[in-house]
Formats: C-alpha cells, structure tokens, sequence
C-alpha cells in the first residue's frame, strides 16, 4: 500500500498531462476545428517557431494563402486576416496580451503600449490623446515652431553640405538622428530634447547602444531618457524660454500623473518613472518606426527620377515652400497644406502599405465571454492576432500587392503614369485594410504625428534635391517586429537643383 499511494498519484497526474496537453488541445478544443500549417500545431506553438527563425511573416502569409483567412497556429493561438478580426478583436478593444508587458516594460512602470487592460489603458491615453490628434498637432504653434527649427537648422544644412561635396549619405543613421530629434523636442523641448544632427558623436554613441542592448532594467537608452526628464519643466510656464519649443508631452503627463497620484493618495507612485516610461515608448516607437518608412521612401523615390521631378512639383504648389538655411526668405509651408498634397501621400502610403515599419503579429487574448469568428468559437483565454504583413497584401484589396503602385491611393484624374484602374470604392477598400498603425482604442497613439513629421521631411528633401542609390544592398526588409533593411543601411547621394518655382509654372 505504501508503494501504491504513490503511483496512483503519479499516474493521476500523468493522467491529466496527458489530457491537458495532448487529447484536450489536439481533438477536444474548439480550435481542433480549425486548419493549420502544421500537423502539431496543437502541441507546439508553430508561430513562434517561425520567428525564432526569422521567418515568420512570411510563412504566415503563405498558410493563409494556401489555408484561408483564420487558421491555427498553436495549442492556444490563431491567426486570423479578415476584417472580421479588426471589427471583433481589434477595434472592440480586447485586452493585450502579457507579451507586451514582458516586452514593453520601462523603469519597472508600465506605458500605452505594455498596459493589458483595457479601461488602465483608456484612463493613461486620456492624458495625452489630445496632444496627437491631428488638429492639434497642426495648428500647434509649438509643432511648427520644433519642425522648423529642426528642418531649416539642423537637417537642411546638412543636407546642403552633402550635396556640396558629392558625399555617400546612409540615409538609416541620417533618419535615425532626425526621428529622434524631432519626438524628443516634442516630449521635452528643444531645450532639453537630442540634437544629433548636430552631435553627430553623441547619436553615433546613442543607437551604437542602442543596438547592443539587453533585456535589462537599465540601458543607455533609458538614462539618456530620463536624464531628459530630470531636466525637463514640469509645468508650461516654467517651460517658457525665447525661441524654444516647449516640454509639451512631458509637462501634461507629468502634471496628469501627479494629479491622479495625490487624488488617490498613492505615496508608492514614482511619478517621474513613471512619465519616463511613457516618454522612452515614444522615442523608441518614433525613433525605430519613423527611420524605417523614410528610408524606404527614399529608396522607392531614388529608382525613379521622374516620380521625383512630379513629387517636386506639387510640392511647389504650396505657400511658402520649404526652404534651406541659406534662404532666410523662406520657411516651412504649414503642416496642413502639405497634409494635402496627393502625390506626397500615396508615396508614403504605398511605403507604409509595402515596407510596414511594424508588420508582425499583435496578439490579444479572447475575454471571459469568448469570441465567435468566420463562423469558429474561440474560447476565453485564447491569443487571437493578426498582421499588417498579411493584411496589406490582400490581392482583393491591393491589386498587384507585391508592386510598389502609389497610384493605387490616387484619384483616376491626377496626373500619373500607370496601368492600374483605380476608382473612389477601391480607395475606400484599400483604406479598410490598411493597418500601419493598427486600428480601434488601442491603435498607435502617434500616428498623426508620425505622418506630419514624415511628409516635412520628404517635402524639405525634393524641394530642394533629388537622390540617386550608391549601395542598396541588404534592402530587402528582416523578418521581425521592427522590419527594418536586413543591412541596417541605405547609400544614397544627394544632388543640388537650381530650379525656380516659376520653372514648374507655380
């Protein structure tokens, strides 16, 4: 009997491993209903296998090609590419899932982006959501004041010397600097935020770590950030210095969480981490994802001059144009005339569909209630995701998804050279599906102001010069979460255009 107790124990154990992780998730689940890439799906986690392998965008896309738009991927997991999953998933605010806390975590506090929940994650955004919408953003005398200072005195200048002397320019660390510099003079001022077009040293030092860094609680990143928030203005009149823009995010955050802290007497909130959290999100979200799409923007631009030269000329069409340093007669055309320029937006809209900065899978986890889709019930608990990868190369949305067409966002009646019909439902179509930046409540936080940014810095850039490739090797984007050229660098050569507004008639 003494012997017995044991193995009647150990066999009821093995008993319910057996079921729990083999009869239950291969024949029992709901999810044995639905198809897979793999016959062991149902034991092991076949996605995450295919990203340790650098290859899992690509072999998602291949399974839903080959096995519909909702298959599985794992014991506890599916994939789904349909707008049945933005509607009930995405935009019906399902929590995240606990990957972003692992992930995402900063100073040991949480942000927007590693918050699971939905109402924790409704309650910090409130704090910040109206600092990003895009009107405030452009009619911000702050914005306009940052942006012209960066593009007329730190990148234009740059980009003059350049050209001047014929020099090779990697266009990667050349927009690694600008995306920083731009977020950080808006989280914190220009005051107090980076100037690596300037301390060229100082950015080199900068991403050099950045690209080393470890799973630890203490990267150079988070010390550079926070050494910005130690020297940041807490509050708008303290901020107030001549020519400067101000510590906007930073100060209402600040102000949002001290508030919130003393309403609820929390003497356990560290509200400085706290804000730091918040605050390197948005570097490293800006720095990554901003350098990614203007990279590829210029390399789609650089293969074809003559979409530069259209490019260029409906740039001229807006007042004033974007000037060099050397031109004190100009300045930067408001952000919203150039939020209206056709051409410039489908570039970088065919660029964000194509080379999506962000494209891989973003899981949530199905709640309490479960979840039915395409007609299959998903259970509580179960990681349910989908990707701007797949979505963005739905051929029934994007004809010829693999060609990079940015007449394809573009009214039949502008001038363009193309065979691709387009008309105002395929538009709205493609814009269904487009998911640069995700979409419902917990959709990217800083897309307008990503957007804005990108579209002065292209506009300043073909105003004034075109591009030629020097080296494009490695081009082609990695398999990751941030896909950036698989090289990490882009050659290109700037070139000088002596050509007046009244040469293009404006």
């Amino acid at each position: 009997m003494e012997i017995l107790e044991p193995l009647l124990g150990l066999t009821a154990v093995g008993i319910f491993l057996i079921y729990r992780y083999i009869l239950y998730p291969a024949w029992l689940s709901p999810l044995a209903k639905l198809p897979s890439p793999h016959r062991l799906c149902s034991l092991f986690n076949w996605v995450e296998h295919q990203r340790a392998n650098s290859r899992e965008l690509k072999a998602l896309h291949a399974a839903h090609e080959r096995l519909g738009p909702m298959i599985r991927v794992g014991p506890n997991e599916v994939s789904v590419v349909s707008q049945d999953v933005l509607r009930k998933v995405y935009s019906a605010g399902l929590d995240k899932h606990t990957w972003y806390k692992k992930t995402f975590y900063n100073y040991g506090q949480p942000n927007l982006v590693c918050i699971l929940d939905h109402k924790t994650h409704s309650n910090q955004k409130r704090m910040l959501a109206k600092l990003y919408s895009k009107s405030y953003l452009q009619r911000s005398e702050n914005m306009a004041n940052l942006s012209e200072h960066i593009i007329s005195q730190r990148l234009c200048p740059m980009l003059q010397r350049f050209a001047e002397i014929s020099s090779d320019v990697d266009v990667v660390q050349l927009f690694e600097w600008t995306s920083i510099d731009f977020i950080t003079a808006y989280l914190f001022g220009t005051a107090c935020g980076t100037d690596f077009l300037h301390n060229n040293e100082g950015g080199e030092r900068y991403f050099r770590n950045w690209s080393k860094r470890q799973a630890s609680s203490c990267t150079y990143a988070e010390e550079v950030c926070m050494r910005m928030c130690k020297a940041a203005p807490t509050s708008e009149s303290e901020g107030k210095r001549s020519n400067e823009a101000e510590p906007v995010v930073f100060s209402a955050m600040y102000k949002a969480a001290a508030a919130e802290a003393a309403m609820l007497q929390d003497a356990h909130t560290d509200v400085l981490k706290r804000c730091a959290s918040e605050m390197l999100d948005h570097m490293i979200a800006t720095q990554e994802t901003n350098t990614i799409t203007l990279t590829y923007i210029l390399y789609r631009l650089s293969l074809d001059p003559d979409l530069q030269a259209r490019l260029r000329k409906e740039i001229f069409t807006t007042e004033p144009s974007v000037r060099l340093a050397s031109d004190p007669k100009g300045s930067l055309p408001p952000a919203a005339a150039i939020d209206k320029l056709q051409l410039l937006n489908a570039v970088i809209y065919e660029t964000l569909r194509l080379h999506a900065a962000n494209p891989a899978r973003m899981p949530r986890v199905v709640p309490a209630s479960g979840v039915e889709i395409h007609g299959y019930y998903l259970p509580p608990g179960t990681t349910v995701s989908t990707n701007a990868y797949c979505l963005h190369r739905n051929s029934q949305a994007f004809p010829r998804p693999l060609e990079w067409l940015p007449q394809r966002w573009l009214p039949r009646d502008h001038d363009r050279k193309d065979g691709l019909e387009t008309t105002e439902a395929s538009r709205a179509e493609a814009l269904r599906w487009f998911w640069a930046f995700g979409s419902g409540p917990r959709m990217c936080i800083g897309t307008n102001f990503a957007m804005q940014v990108i579209k002065l810095a292209v506009a300043a850039i073909y105003s004034q010069y075109t591009t030629s490739i020097v080296d494009d090797t490695g081009i082609e984007q990695s398999d990751s979460y941030n896909s950036g050229p698989a090289s990490h660098q882009l050659i290109l050569r700037f070139h000088a255009v002596y050509e007046s507004r009244d040469a293009h008639g404006t």
